[in-house]
């Protein structure tokens, strides 16, 4: 999490040097109250997974020794990938080891009140993989959407499938990288701000030209985007008079250019430099409330674990020196997930209503799953790379809810997250105002290569995950259309059939954030669109989800 000093008002880069600053609008609203305010507005959080990610290990169909199967065929081609040869496991025990079952119209569905929305999967039984124990108690809790047969991007390209994800437009071409992201589309449409977290301000949050709901979305205007790399060094650098100075650089220049600006605002200067004046105030003033915000916060300790060492906590249950240790194997997301914890803290200053999460790394071509003790390392250490289930693992991992799977499992990403929020607030609960989605830009093949990995591949399954949302199954799990292609050698490349494309139910999302807004946000949802048709099949498997 270190970065230079000089960079620590990187937050501006993007775009926020017009109206929030010294234009019509000026600054958001500055609190009076020092402690963490509660989130008043509904947010969305979309965390995208770039490289594509194989989500067929993460939720896999229940073993099924019939040979016609779907069951029999899918662990039958994934051999490699699940590395059954390596372990010495059949994949009957690598499922019922691994994997936490569920049925549909089963016990474990029914009790959450979960819906199978088109009545497609009925008695379909599927496995989670036991490590994202977070995951599986917010499905259990009725809290997950699980978007069948998704497509973000209907090109196998990284590069532009990622474009037509972020634009929320399957038809944009690598021609069209001026048009604004759908989340900075939903963001204006609610009267807030976008918000980057990841190491460059991310698409997705580029907003649309003009005011919503009449803007256009063929055009980019950023006034209300913000990057935030380190919500913990928003604002210019400032010198510590506490410390000393000599051969400190950053501090002397920062303490000139500090004098400086405030000499020239004693005098009478010429009005083509007040402006920038002006300018050098108000972000400085901004940098400073916004410190003075997150100094009253404490960063949790589950949180501060997810990229340092905590010392004197026993993070790891393994750990009997008791000096903690680091919960994710890639601190990048949780410096993301302190980011956002501290948004929400200041959520009354930086009035967030999209934030833009990032989670690289899922081109798994090769070693898709790594074993300790047969690829790893160190087999005596649980924690290291093991190929995209460490992804997995960072993300959802964890011991949230009443019943975890395993108790003595750590809270990685957004259990660390959920954890904390109930304990910040004094009454009521930040957790009712935020859905987040989770998606990659295109997902995998139906069968494994012959390095242990898959391949490019079109439908997917994505995630809309939150209190506000019918959880359940969107469209047809595991297509029976598959079944006869695990086989056909003819097909070099067996996609998952992409079925619903993200217009049907990422509207739905923009319409909980911003009622009414879906049809803006993606203009090709209204009935009376008149534009190119939509290259593949539009479900509407949204209709019961979030009101």
């Amino acid at each position: 999490m270190s970065i230079s000093n000089m960079n620590r008002r990187r937050f501006l880069q993007s775009a926020m040097y017009s109206s929030l600053l010294y234009g019509a609008g000026g600054f958001p609203g500055l609190s009076s109250n020092a402690s963490a305010a509660a989130l008043s507005n509904r947010i969305l959080v979309n965390l995208n997974l770039s490289g594509g990610p194989d989500m067929r290990h993460l939720l896999v169909p229940a073993y099924d020794p019939a040979p016609d199967s779907f069951g029999a065929k899918y662990w039958n081609h994934r051999v490699r990938s699940h590395q059954l040869v390596e372990t010495g496991v059949s994949a009957q025990q690598r499922y019922e080891q691994d994997y936490y079952e569920f049925e549909i119209g089963g016990s474990t569905w029914n009790s959450a009140g979960l819906v199978d929305a088109a009545n497609l999967n009925s008695g379909i039984k599927f496995g989670i993989w036991k490590e994202a124990g977070w995951l599986i108690d917010m499905l259990r809790e009725g809290n997950v959407a699980l978007i069948c047969n998704a497509v973000g991007g209907t090109n196998r390209a990284h590069d532009l499938s990622s474009l037509m994800l972020s634009q929320g437009n399957v038809l944009s071409g690598l021609n069209n990288r001026d048009r604004s992201g759908w989340g900075g589309r939903v963001a204006r449409s609610a009267g807030g701000n976008s918000i980057s977290m990841s190491s460059s301000p991310s698409a997705f949050c580029f907003g649309p030209l003009g005011m919503a709901p009449n803007y256009n979305p063929n055009a980019i205007d950023n006034v209300d985007l913000i990057s935030v790399q380190n919500a913990r060094e928003i604002g210019l650098f400032d010198y510590d008079l506490e410390q000393s100075q000599q051969g400190d650089e950053d501090s002397k220049m920062a303490r000139a250019a500090k004098s400086y600006y405030a000499s020239l605002r004693q005098q009478n200067v010429a009005l083509a430099y007040q402006k920038f004046m002006d300018h050098e105030l108000k972000v400085r003033d901004f940098g400073e409330k916004i410190q003075g915000r997150l100094e009253s916060v404490p960063i949790p300790t589950l949180i501060e674990a997810l990229y340092s060492n905590v010392n004197g906590i026993n993070i790891d249950p393994n750990d009997a020196g008791n000096t903690g240790r680091r919960v994710l194997l890639r601190t990048s997301l949780g410096g993301q997930i302190r980011n956002l914890y501290d948004i929400i803290a200041a959520n009354d200053l930086l009035s967030p209503r999209v934030l833009s999460m990032g989670y690289g790394s899922w081109d798994s071509h090769g070693d898709q799953r790594q074993v300790p003790g047969v690829l790893a390392t160190d087999p005596n250490n649980p924690y290291e790379y093991r190929g995209i289930e460490t992804g997995l693992r960072d993300i959802f991992g964890g011991q949230y809810g009443a019943n975890p799977i395993d108790p003595t499992a750590l809270h990685c990403g957004f259990s660390a997250l959920w954890e904390s929020l109930p304990l910040r607030l004094d009454g009521g609960s930040d957790l009712s105002n935020i859905v987040v989605t989770v998606a990659g830009e295109f997902g995998r093949q139906i069968r494994d290569n012959g390095d242990s990995g898959t391949d490019h591949g079109k439908g997917n399954l994505m995630l809309v995950i939150g209190e506000g949302v019918t959880g359940g199954a969107y469209g047809e799990m595991f297509q029976e259309a598959e079944v006869d292609k695990y086989d056909d050698t003819s097909l070099n490349t067996p996609d998952i059939d992409p079925r619903s494309e993200i217009d049907s139910f990422f509207s739905k999302v923009a319409d909980w954030v911003a009622p009414g807004s879906g049809t803006a946000v993606f203009p090709r949802t209204q009935s009376s669109y008149s534009g190119i048709d939509p290259l593949i099949e539009q479900a509407n498997i949204f209709d019961n989800l979030m009101s």
